[in-house]
């Protein structure tokens, strides 16, 4: 298994001591989808066993595929984080772009998601044709 298997591995099993080694800890950052950024391996990893847990009983990240580019120093992962919001169980789709060092672990880390039940920023309905629901 590569450090992107890894990741979804220790993360979705809270294993933090584990994810801490997957990461180029002197040449990291995570970027998120809020353009808020991680540079420190410590700080993102105690960030996520803060923040995890509050996901609810029911939270899952689910692989809908890992797709690697030649020469397998970037990944894409296709997610979904299944969890509570307002009182309902959400599938939220989520990709992380992965940039991997010449060892294989992690040190860039890009997360895009898409935000159901939310309106196009320009253009408001008019601008989203169907929406899948």
């Amino acid at each position: 298994m590569g450090a992107v298997e890894d990741y979804i591995e220790y993360y979705g099993s809270h294993q933090w001591d584990q994810l801490k080694t997957i990461f180029d800890a002197g040449d990291f950052k995570r970027t998120g989808p809020y353009l808020d950024v991680f540079t420190d391996v410590t700080q993102y990893v105690d960030f996520l066993e803060e923040v995890v847990p509050t996901m609810g009983a029911d939270y899952e990240l689910q692989v809908e595929r890992i797709v690697y580019a030649p020469g397998e120093k970037v990944a894409f992962a296709q997610l979904i984080e299944h969890l509570e919001l307002d009182g309902e169980m959400t599938d939220i789709p989520e990709t992380i772009v992965f940039d991997l060092n010449d060892e294989g672990l992690i040190r860039r880390m890009s997360l895009y998601l898409k935000q159901p039940g939310a309106l196009a920023p320009v253009g408001g309905t008019d601008a989203m044709g169907t929406v899948e629901g």
